[in-house]
């Protein structure tokens, strides 16, 4: 348990108000020896099954983009008249949240420029978004968003279907993008942005971004690890 206190600046660094207290936590030391391919899991569970009856909106007062037909969960927000992205929709998140390691795989589809995300127990943002041919960094397709940088491009053209597997076990992540091992066994050292909270330990949902942009999914199964 961490005691602190902070207190506002302004841009030139001088305090603006009274100095605040607050508490934090250490997270606890990952296993170094870890490794995700040894991993086993059980009977698959279809995220899908239930259409949007297995999932709840995050944010209520926001607009409600999401639609299921034919297997296929749509997050449609349009654009504005300058041709950007109109955004503010809700996210969604499973009524499930008691996943804890796992096997994650889904089918994704995204129009040109457009970004979603895919979080791991609600906390880790495996990251979708239109980044063909874009240089590598911690932030193309199916990244560990901003912490993890893939080791190569797998990302297919927008408005293709692409396929990720994502394996969540004892704080460790592998990442396989359209065949392709982008990720392998990197440690889950904090949260993303947009994280539910910042217990990294702790059990969670899978939710899904819906209030940057337009994405499909579909086939997302999950095996929960033995």
């Amino acid at each position: 348990k961490l005691l602190a206190e902070i207190a506002n600046c302004d841009k030139d660094g001088n305090q603006k108000g009274d100095w605040q207290k607050f508490e934090g936590y250490r997270n606890k030391p990952s296993c170094p020896f870890v490794k995700t391919s040894d991993a086993k899991f059980g009977e698959p569970i279809d995220l899908l099954k239930d259409g949007l009856d297995g999932w709840a909106t995050m944010n209520p007062k926001a607009k409600f983009g999401w639609s299921f037909k034919d297997g296929v969960l749509s997050n449609k927000l349009g654009l504005k008249p300058d041709g950007t992205w109109a955004g503010g929709g809700a996210n969604l998140t499973t009524k499930r949240a008691d996943f804890k390691d796992f096997n994650l795989e889904y089918d994704v589809r995204v129009p040109k420029k457009s970004n979603s995300g895919v979080y791991l127990r609600g906390r880790f943002e495996c990251q979708v978004v239109d980044s063909f041919q874009e240089p590598v960094n911690c932030h193309n397709m199916a990244a560990y968003y901003g912490r993890v940088t893939p080791v190569c491009a797998a990302e297919k053209a927008p408005g293709e279907w692409q396929h990720v597997s994502v394996t969540l076990y004892k704080r460790h992540l592998t990442v396989v993008l359209n065949g392709t091992t982008i990720i392998e066994n990197a440690e889950i050292t904090g949260v993303t942005g947009g994280a539910i909270d910042a217990d990294i330990d702790a059990a969670g949902p899978i939710y899904l971004q819906g209030d940057h942009s337009d994405a499909d999914f579909k086939n997302m199964i999950l095996r929960p690890a033995l």
